[in-house]
């Protein structure tokens, strides 16, 4: 009995770790972006957006993620693209400034680098952002891969430790949502 409980007990760990391995099938949430005018966006945020910059010059996404809806508001300036994402509310939750991978410290691009590879071999990155929300900075690296779920996937990275954080699948209404 001992023998048949230690070799049902060693296939099971055998089982969970061939599982574990494969990383396509481990859980992403998703997040589904839609490109919106001015005019969708609540009051408090329109209240909120940054002054200094013409509207017209602003593009507009609602994007919901975990039940959560957020507006996130991109623009241009001196030839970088940024990106503040507002709750209803007009709180701000995030900025993001557009980066090249080339740019980043080089450790964390192995870290990346590496994730990415082990995750989805042959990934091709298409945009690259330092976030900046709660005190914190992170790196998020948006790219296709032809297995994943909806085509594009975000990985999500701790900017000073390298620490993978999550996978995130990405759903646009219409590719004019990647700026």
């Amino acid at each position: 009995m001992i023998k048949f409980t230690f070799i049902v007990s060693f296939l099971s760990l055998l089982l969970l770790n061939a599982c574990a391995a494969t990383s396509p099938d481990i859980y992403h949430n998703t997040e589904i972006e839609h490109s919106i005018s001015v005019k969708d966006l609540p009051q408090k945020v329109l209240m909120a957006l940054p002054k200094e910059y013409n509207r017209k010059e602003f593009t507009y996404k609602r994007k919901l993620k975990n039940g959560i809806t957020s507006y996130d508001v991109d623009y241009e300036k001196g030839g970088k693209k940024f990106s503040i994402a507002y709750d209803e509310q007009g709180t701000v939750l995030e900025e993001e400034k557009k980066v090249e991978f080339s740019d980043i410290p080089y450790d964390l691009r192995i870290k990346a680098e590496k994730v990415l590879s082990e995750h989805y071999p042959d990934y091709n990155i298409i945009l690259v952002e330092e976030v900046y929300t709660h005190n914190e900075m992170l790196l998020e690296i948006f790219f296709s891969h032809p297995k994943a779920k909806t085509g594009f996937v975000e990985a999500i990275f701790e900017y000073q430790s390298g620490t993978f954080r999550e996978f995130v699948n990405i759903k646009m209404k219409s590719i004019e949502t990647l700026n």
